[in-house]
């Protein structure tokens, strides 16, 4: 009596108008769902291929971000598949460098939130250097140079005769190019104050070219602060971190990470940070469980290295 009165229930679906088009919705998310099953296995095709050829883990990233990041460079690039995308990154050196730059966030400006950057010149540098006489430093995630420039200027503020060593590196090999020539631009340099624009920079004769396009550097770090800091290529979900730094600075990097990565990163960190060594992130990347890992925050934002 069930099987006939559900047999009864079905066809009678079928008879009528209303039933046609839930049969029709029906189909169309079976269709739907087949699409996405299609767009993950493409996807995780992907992330396997882009491993293997750059170390680059994109398990470690927030799905949902990277992967709407990652269509946008699929389309832009008049592509229908990662498959198709990724061919042509493995063909084309210029497409991959473009990829990585894409991929990273290469926002940043000299004394970015210059409230922190007091905090660093007053109180941090100088408890460092009453404890060594020689720092090393490193800003991790460092994109076009602004970080480590603004590190390089404040220590000569200080003291132009501090010994020092400040390695900068990010995962992007092409605006680390940029970074090591030290061009910005009038908005890469709005929070620099006028007297320390005049020391530390160089004012480019760029006014015919700034009439076509107002994006075109106007200054430089002068050669003696420029030579001061070390760049080169790091993969922060990869590669060794060296050891015994009295400065850590990874400021608005980890936005996108899972937080798993963010928890080992945050541990690699520390471990990298000499006892009494500070780490200084971004504005939006509290360390919630610092106690535990052997920090403490003595200002905002700012972690110092205990045990």
């Amino acid at each position: 009596m069930e099987q006939r009165t559900l047999r009864q229930g079905a066809n009678s679906l079928r008879g009528g108008g209303v039933p046609n088009s839930l049969f029709a919705q029906l189909r169309e998310q079976s269709a739907l769902c087949e699409s996405q099953s299609q767009d993950s296995t493409d996807y995780m095709r992907f992330k396997e291929a882009i491993y293997h050829k750059t170390g680059i883990d994109l398990n470690l990233y927030k799905q949902q971000q990277m992967q709407r990041r990652l269509y946008n460079m699929v389309e832009r690039a008049g592509l229908k598949t990662f498959d198709e995308y990724f061919a042509l990154i493995n063909s084309d050196e210029n497409e991959l460098f473009s990829f990585l730059d894409r991929m990273t966030i290469n926002v940043s400006e000299l004394f970015r939130n210059p409230e922190k950057w007091h905090e660093v010149r007053n109180f941090i540098l100088p408890s460092l250097l009453k404890e060594r006489s020689s720092l090393r430093m490193w800003s991790a995630g460092c994109s076009y140079g602004a970080e480590p420039y603004t590190l390089a200027v404040l220590l000569d503020q200080i003291s132009s005769g501090i010994r020092y060593t400040l390695h900068a590196t990010d995962l992007d090999r092409k605006i680390l190019a940029k970074a090591r020539d030290g061009y910005f631009t009038t908005t890469d340099v709005k929070g620099v104050a006028a007297p320390l624009l005049s020391k530390y920079f160089l004012t480019l004769d760029r006014a015919k070219e700034l009439q076509s396009n107002p994006t075109v550097p106007t200054y430089q770090v002068r050669p003696e602060i420029r030579n001061r800091v070390s760049f080169q290529q790091h993969n922060l979900l990869a590669d060794r971190f060296d050891r015994d730094y009295d400065l850590i600075c990874c400021r608005n990097v980890v936005i996108y990470f899972t937080e798993e990565a963010k928890e080992r990163l945050y541990l690699q960190f520390v471990q990298s940070l000499r006892m009494g060594g500070y780490l200084f992130v971004g504005g939006t990347e509290r360390i919630l469980n610092y106690a535990e890992i052997g920090l403490e925050s003595p200002y905002p934002f700012f972690y110092r290295r205990i045990r």
